[in-house]
């Protein structure tokens, strides 16, 4: 009688390996790039490593400013139960187009332009189902959803103004990538500065399923570099090293602690807290 072969061997084997490759990757690469949940992603769902040319600071033309001198944005502020708004978060909030519908006043011309864009190329209207939503709202929306389904209060994008549910007539939730007009929507989002915020790879970092009608703010060049990289808003936050200076094309990008700011010179700056203890400096080459 033949003995039986054990299957264990093989799985252990596998195990084994998959365990020394994730080892490797995260010996191999920089720290100041990843955390580990998105290391461990990264292999899974084969992401590379995003690029950003890090310059050092006495190559750069920089000015000291102080914190209380400067306008403070919130457009790169992360939102989610790991990092809440303060209770007394007052975001700048706008109605577009006098539709009733109330979003940033950073975010309202890009959204202008990208539904004018969908539009152009694709005939269809786009809508919002949900933006702004005060504290109130949200825990309203919370009680009635529970944590399944929604964030508690402070815990939302929505409260901030930059976030946005989009449908198009007939293609609403998960269905919008269902029609040309939400595949041009996904495709062309970045270069008006949005993002799809919680991507179909991303519920290990972010702890929410895909939600491909969910479209957050963040500017450029920011929603480029996320959207090619295949990375989720956490993982790009969290690789940007306080204190160091990136290049990408025509900006300088830094993140910075302190009451003071080491800004570029001959740049536009844009300054957004982090909510996370620091600021995410924005500098445009004049």
């Amino acid at each position: 009688m033949k003995k039986r072969r054990s299957a264990v061997t093989p799985l252990v084997t596998v195990l084994i390996i998959v365990l020394i490759v994730i080892s490797a990757m995260v010996v191999i690469i920089k720290p100041d790039k990843f955390n580990i949940a998105g290391q461990v992603t990264a292999l899974f769902r084969g992401r590379v490593e995003y690029h950003l040319d890090e310059v050092p600071a006495d190559e750069l033309s920089l000015r000291t400013a102080s914190v209380g001198d400067l306008k403070i944005g919130t457009t790169m502020v992360l939102v989610n139960k790991d990092h809440p708004l303060d209770p007394y978060f007052e975001p700048s909030i706008c109605e577009y187009k006098d539709s009733g519908v109330m979003m940033s006043t950073a975010s309202v011309d890009s959204y202008a332009a990208l539904s004018k864009a969908v539009m152009d190329n694709c005939g269809e209207p786009l809508y919002v189902m949900s933006s702004y939503r005060t504290p109130e709202e949200q825990q309203e929306l919370y009680e009635d959803q529970g944590s399944s389904e929604a964030m508690p209060p402070h815990c939302s994008e929505h409260e901030t103004g930059l976030a946005q549910d989009l449908y198009f007539s007939g293609f609403a939730g998960k269905n919008i990538i269902d029609c040309p007009a939400g595949k041009y929507l996904t495709e062309h989002a970045p270069e008006y500065g949005f993002i799809v915020r919680y991507p179909s790879f991303g519920r290990m970092v972010t702890g929410i399923n895909y939600e491909p009608w969910h479209f957050r703010y963040v500017g450029q060049p920011h929603a480029e570099i996320i959207t090619a990289n295949g990375l989720t808003f956490e993982e790009y936050i969290d690789g940007l090293e306080y204190g160091s200076f990136y290049a990408y094309e025509d900006y300088i990008i830094s993140r910075q602690k302190g009451d003071s700011l080491l800004l570029p010179e001959n740049c536009t700056c844009d300054i957004s807290t982090d909510n996370c203890g620091g600021y995410i400096i924005t500098a445009k080459r004049s």
